[in-house]
C-alpha cells in the first residue's frame, strides 16, 4: 500500500513564491507568476495551498486588491532554506578546493613545483586559494588573464576556461614543432574542470 505525501512538506515552487513574497509583499498575482515562472492559474493555486499551511497570510486591502504576508513560520522555512542552501555551497567548494589540490599535489611530487593560473574567474580564485593554502614553501604560482602571457618554461598551466582557451592551445602545440627552442615547449597545460571530474588533462 502507498504511503500518502506528507502535506506539510512544501516543494521548490512553493519556496520560489515564499521568496518572491519576501521582497516585496504588494506584488500581485500576476507579477508573482511572472517573477517565478509560473501560469497565473498555478500561482493562484499554490498561495492558496500556502496559505493553507500557515505559510502565507492573506490581508484583503480592498475588494480588488490584496497583499500577501509572510507568517514566522514562512519566514522559518525561507531562514531554513537559504542555510541549506548556504551549507551545500560551503561544502561544494571545499570538495572542488580539495580535488584541485590533489591535483596540484599530483604534478607536485613528478617534481613541478611552477604554475601558472589562466583566467580571472571563480574558478581561478579557489585554484589559487588551494595552491596557498597547501602551505609548500617551494610552490611558485601566479595568473594570467591570456595564455599569451605566458613567458615561462617548464610550467604548469591551470586552464580555468577550457573550451575558449583550446584555440590557443593548439596554436602553442603548433608553436612547439614550428620553433623547437620555445620555451613553450616543457609547458603542461591542465583543463581543471576537466581533470577533477574525471577527465583527462588536455
Amino acid at each position: 500500500m502507498a504511503k500518502k505525501m506528507n502535506s506539510s512538506i512544501i516543494g521548490e515552487r512553493e519556496l520560489k513564491i515564499i521568496d518572491e513574497i519576501s521582497r516585496d509583499r504588494n506584488l500581485t498575482q500576476r507579477k508573482i507568476s511572472e517573477g517565478v515562472g509560473l501560469s497565473l492559474g498555478m500561482t493562484n493555486l499554490i498561495l492558496k495551498r500556502l496559505a493553507s499551511k500557515g505559510y502565507i497570510k492573506v490581508k484583503g486591502l480592498d475588494k480588488r486588491k490584496v497583499q500577501y504576508i509572510l507568517t514566522p513560520k514562512g519566514f522559518t522555512e525561507k531562514a531554513k532554506r537559504s542555510y541549506r542552501y548556504l551549507l551545500k555551497t560551503i561544502h561544494s567548494l571545499q570538495e572542488m578546493k580539495k580535488k584541485i589540490q590533489q591535483l596540484i599535489l599530483i604534478e607536485y611530487e613528478k617534481g613541478k613545483t611552477h604554475f601558472i593560473i589562466s583566467g580571472d574567474g571563480e574558478l581561478a580564485d579557489i585554484i589559487e586559494l588551494s595552491l596557498k593554502d597547501l602551505n609548500k614553501s617551494e610552490l611558485e604560482y601566479r595568473r594570467v588573464s591570456r595564455l599569451e602571457d605566458i613567458n615561462s618554461s617548464n610550467t604548469v598551466v591551470l586552464l580555468t576556461q577550457s573550451e575558449v582557451e583550446l584555440e590557443h592551445i593548439t596554436t602553442d602545440l603548433g608553436s612547439r614543432v614550428m620553433f623547437p627552442d620555445s620555451g613553450l615547449k616543457t609547458n603542461r597545460y591542465i583543463d581543471v574542470l576537466a581533470a577533477i571530474s574525471g577527465k583527462n588533462e588536455l
